[in-house]
């Protein structure tokens, strides 16, 4: 499983402990950052399954890539999407992120086609 993490340099911080976390939490799983101006490159090099970005997807919408969108700002909704099934919260913990990673990986795993995000 390869994760992306992508935030505009302003919230590189908030960036670097996301992917501390996430690696901790799933060190099976290669996980990468980069700048948001950036992803576009990372997308081709990296080869993400999951992309957790502060962003929506407007690099390859439709992509082959599930994407969580994490909002920096607590009164913005966050978005996830998975095999062009998506979901809107308020402001979500990190369990969330972790539970979608799981989800995303029982997915790839199982064959399931990422496309639609």
């Amino acid at each position: 499983m390869r994760i992306l993490i992508s935030y505009e340099e302003s919230y590189r911080a908030y960036s670097d402990a996301l992917e501390r976390a996430i690696g901790g939490l799933h060190p099976d799983a290669e996980v990468a950052a980069c700048r948001l101006a950036e992803i576009g490159e990372q997308l081709e090099s990296f080869e993400p399954h999951l992309v957790v970005s502060s962003g929506p997807n407007t690099v390859d919408p439709g992509g082959r890539a599930a994407w969580y969108r994490l909002s920096p700002e607590p009164d913005e909704p966050s978005e996830a999407c998975l095999g062009g099934r998506r979901w809107r919260r308020l402001n979500p913990p990190l369990e969330d992120l972790l539970s979608f990673i799981d989800e995303v990986e029982a997915f790839v795993g199982s064959g399931g086609e990422l496309g639609g995000c």
